[in-house]
């Protein structure tokens, strides 16, 4: 039986993340994908990214304090990495566009 490359890649991110909370490395987690608002500004774009992708390097670089919102284009697979809070988005009628906001994901050194 052969799996895609995707598929083994969406696996392993989410037994990664599910192994961090079961240890207690992230706290506070909540997200969903909000279609219909855009990032105001971003610090990163990345093309042909999955919204697996997207999240997975928004949570990296929240580790380093870069990234609160990933915004995402569904038409083109673009990720867009923001600092921003939800006072930072904007709406748009284009519901190809969407947010996965961060609110209060916490990162605890082991």
């Amino acid at each position: 039986m052969f799996f895609s490359a995707e598929l083994v890649a969406k696996a392993a991110f989410v037994f990664l993340f599910e192994y961090e909370l079961c240890m207690g490395y992230v706290q506070n987690t909540h997200t969903n994908f909000t279609r219909g608002k855009i990032v105001a500004t971003s610090y990163m774009t990345l093309q042909l990214y999955s919204k697996i992708k997207c999240v997975q390097k928004c949570l990296d670089e929240k580790r380093q304090n870069r990234c609160n919102v990933a915004g995402y284009n569904v038409a083109t697979r673009s990720c867009f990495l923001s600092n921003g809070d939800e006072h930072d988005l904007l709406d748009t009628a284009d519901e190809a566009f969407g947010v996965f906001f961060f609110p209060g994901i916490q990162f605890i050194e082991a």
